[in-house]
């Protein structure tokens, strides 16, 4: 290596450095925003499911739930959203914040987006089908299960977002603050006295394995609590100890542990003698689907709500229950799309790095699979959308790592190698630019003024995003840039408008879109290597801009 090679070598590292500052400043100031806005919900907000509200309650732990009240102050439901507790569950570019309404009992009677800084026209989608809104009908609070939901059309990414987050929000947390004391042997010894010892269930959350002095196991122990604590009887909530048999298949018998309820009512049901002994030698899969009409169960009289809280406590516990003993092992977070997806990122490699790139059939066959496969089938097309969206909210690594690998390597192999992967073997809306060409039709030059002024458009574009991102202007990106028109079932008439144009443009102008109109494209040209004529150059002192006026607005509003 010459002495003059590190000196070649400033200017790339400074331009990478530079963009990991500037979307870092960018993250860094979309999560303090983020971080100021109040997580209380509004009456105006739940009108739609409650006509007669007329106020709602504080959030309360365990599920920081909002009672629902008429002018009465009775309660009529209940409400939560899924932010900021599941923030972290992002979609193609961003989480959404789902409002859940449920009767008082926690079932879920309806659920819509409150906000969203996904894509909008995947959010848009999303909001249009009715079918998958309706699935959140009947999931119940503590115990909600996975709605029986086939992912938007166009929109998977998103909607498998919300139905993650809306079950997450629903299902539970780690430990109550209610009920805090963990399970006891002593208590469990007073339902079994063969019971010495006690230790967690490797693969059922909050079961503990019974023991015997031998070491054999010989029952299973659970409670209602965390899952049941918004469920109440006439006052409050109560936790309830479940014992199953070794098999955990039926139940060995119920011991009240604490309860809030009225002290008169629970201790009617105490001297009742055989209301807890309800569910004694049933499968769980009976108690769990239990019709209490049908059966004949009927409350302590009394205390009847407090004893129906008891009863449908168990429940939904043991349906909670059983879906953590029959759930299938962990699918791998890697699906058949990411697997699409990351084969694509290596046949660009091999296109771009050896000779096939030159062979016009193998050329014409591989552009054929981008614009059917990667264009109309997945859509996973990189936009200013999509990187502006990961840029504010984080890398969704479990979400899409297929599409993160593609876009790794997007970045990654222009600036290590100078192959500009992604724009010459990767993008349909190039491959479609191409074959216009092939049309016979005369190619035309721009007059060179118009020239000039054109090929600004792509930087106007770029900052245009920036400026969006940064200072919070809510516009559509996707609406910038043509490759949401691949998502023809959902995409925005400007998408569409912005393909067609530079499709038609291009009949007459090679690539002219690529040339005069692409943001993302120019970005990725930012970051590419020059090799041995690495220098720097004008474009670096704009970058230098955008940093300082990122960093000087992350300062101005944290401070």
């Amino acid at each position: 290596m010459s002495l003059r090679a590190p000196h070649r070598l400033l200017p790339r590292i400074y331009r990478l450095a530079v963009l990991v500052a500037v979307v870092w400043l960018v993250h860094a100031n979309h999560q303090w925003h983020r971080a100021q806005r109040t997580a209380v919900l509004e009456v105006p907000q739940v009108a739609p499911f409650f006509p007669g509200a007329a106020a709602l309650g504080p959030r309360e732990p365990p599920y920081h739930l909002q009672e629902v009240r008429d002018d009465a102050g009775r309660t009529i439901g209940l409400v939560l959203h899924t932010s900021p507790e599941a923030d972290d569950i992002r979609g193609y570019s961003g989480p959404s914040d789902v409002l859940v309404a449920m009767d008082p009992t926690g079932t879920v009677i309806g659920a819509k987006i409150l906000s969203s800084e996904d894509t909008s026209d995947h959010v848009d989608a999303v909001v249009k089908d009715k079918a998958f809104w309706a699935a959140f009908q009947g999931l119940a609070l503590g115990a909600p299960g996975r709605p029986e939901v086939d992912a938007v059309s166009g929109s998977t990414l998103t909607s498998d977002a919300i139905v993650r987050s809306v079950v997450r929000r629903m299902g539970g947390v780690a430990e109550s603050s209610l009920f805090p004391t963990p399970i006891l042997l002593v208590e469990v010894q007073q339902l079994l006295p063969a019971a010495a010892a006690l230790r967690p269930h490797p693969d059922w959350p909050g079961v503990e394995v019974v023991a015997d002095a031998g070491g054999r196991t010989i029952a299973h122990a659970l409670r209602t609590a965390p899952g049941q604590d918004a469920l109440p009887g006439y006052q409050g909530p109560s936790d309830i100890l479940i014992l199953l048999d070794a098999e955990a298949a039926t139940v060995a018998g119920l011991r009240l542990r604490k309860s809030y309820d009225n002290e008169e009512y629970y201790e009617r049901i105490l001297e009742h003698g055989t209301y807890l002994q309800l569910y004694n030698g049933w499968p769980v899969e009976e108690v769990a689907g239990a019709d209490f009409k049908a059966r004949g169960i009927e409350g302590v009289s009394g205390a009847t709500l407090t004893s129906w809280s008891i009863a449908e406590g168990v429940k939904r516990r043991l349906r909670a229950f059983l879906a953590e003993r029959d759930a299938p092992p962990l699918a791998l977070p890697f699906t058949g799309r990411d697997a699409g997806l990351v084969l694509l990122t290596l046949g660009a490699v091999v296109m771009s790095f050896t000779s096939l790139r030159g062979h016009a059939a193998a050329r014409m066959a591989w552009q054929a699979v981008l614009v059917v496969y990667l264009g109309f089938l997945a859509g996973d097309l990189l936009s200013q959308a999509l990187l502006a969206g990961w840029a504010q909210n984080g890398i969704p690594w479990r979400n899409s790592p297929g599409l993160i690998i593609l876009a790794a390597a997007a970045f990654v192999i222009p600036w290590t190698t100078g192959h500009q992967l992604y724009c010459h073997h990767l993008c349909p809306h190039g491959v479609l630019q191409r074959w216009m060409q092939m049309l016979p039709v005369r190619n035309r030059n721009l007059p060179g003024a118009l020239h000039r002024a054109f090929s600004f458009l792509p930087a106007v574009l770029l900052a245009f995003v920036f400026a969006a991102v940064l200072f919070r202007l809510g516009v559509n990106l996707a609406a910038l840039e043509p490759f949401d028109a691949y998502l023809f079932r959902i995409a925005g008439w400007a998408s569409i408008g912005i393909a067609v144009a530079g499709l038609a443009a291009s009949l007459f102008i090679p690539l002219a879109y690529c040339k005069y109109g692409c943001p993302t494209g120019l970005l990725l040209k930012f970051i590419r290597s020059r090799g041995a004529g690495e220098r720097f150059e004008r474009r670096d002192l704009i970058a230098a801009i955008f940093l300082a006026t990122a960093a000087a607005t992350h300062l101005a509003t944290t401070t």
